[in-house]
């Protein structure tokens, strides 16, 4: 058994960044901010459709900030079909409700939702890229058309390349230690801790002797289901890789 969760488990991901004192920090430091955003409140994950025929939605992380922004955080592990669709189609649908039902004054003013996507992959093979940050902007100048949606797209596979002394960001910081969070030693120093005290919080939550029997048992059977997934669609790709 390792030292600490693997944060690409869905247990490991929401234990880690269901604490707030950790999910501020990250936002914070990931968006260049002076600390001014504060996470408030967890909100529901799951988005139920108006009608019938409209499907449900399920976010792995939904939170909001003092300020009103609401956070998508998201943690995708394999590629798949569409995954950019996927991202709008997630902001979409949190937009969606933020209509209060029933209010015939409202006048389509809607706060900031922002999306945070890790992928355990690249989304173009031929071209990788660390992180992606895309806004709505216009074509011939560049300027902001709208602050009320962004979204981040931050491949792990780039950040699981790095050594300590490649880390010059924030950001850098952050994804180095979760990268390489299951294979490090708890006896040893966490990694950047003088750069975000956070960091002390995050590797005791994630620790694998802080958990209780049932967290344990919790996290057991989330590895499981991650391997199982993963051997499921390594099976599928060799099996079309043999057929073309």
């Amino acid at each position: 058994m390792a030292d600490y969760v693997n944060p690409i488990t869905d247990f490991g991901f929401k234990r880690i960044f269901g604490d707030k004192e950790v999910m501020t920090a990250f936002i914070n430091d990931l968006f260049g901010s002076d600390g001014s955003i504060s996470i408030v409140e967890y909100l529901q994950q799951e988005e139920l459709p108006e009608s019938a025929p409209f499907r449900n939605v399920i976010y792995d992380i939904h939170c909001k900030a003092a300020s009103g922004e609401e956070f998508i955080v998201e943690m995708q592990n394999k590629r798949q079909t569409n995954f950019r669709d996927r991202i709008l189609y997630y902001l979409s649908r949190a937009r969606t409700y933020q209509k209060l039902k029933g209010d015939k004054k409202w006048n389509f003013e809607l706060w900031p939702v922002i999306g945070i996507f890790f992928a355990n992959f690249t989304l173009n093979p031929d071209k990788p890229k660390a992180i992606h940050i895309v806004k709505h902007i216009e074509e011939d100048d560049g300027t902001v058309f709208t602050d009320k949606e962004r979204y981040y797209v931050i491949e792990l596979p780039e950040y699981q390349k790095k050594s300590e002394s490649d880390c010059k960001t924030k950001t850098d910081y952050w994804m180095y230690n979760l990268s390489k969070m299951e294979t490090m030693n708890s006896a040893e120093a966490i990694p950047f801790v003088d750069k975000q005290p956070a960091f002390r919080k995050m590797f005791t939550i994630a620790e694998v002797a802080n958990m209780s029997e049932a967290e344990l048992a919790a996290y057991n059977i989330s590895q499981e289901d991650q391997w199982t997934a993963n051997a499921v669609i390594d099976y599928a790709e060799k099996q079309g890789e043999e057929r073309g």
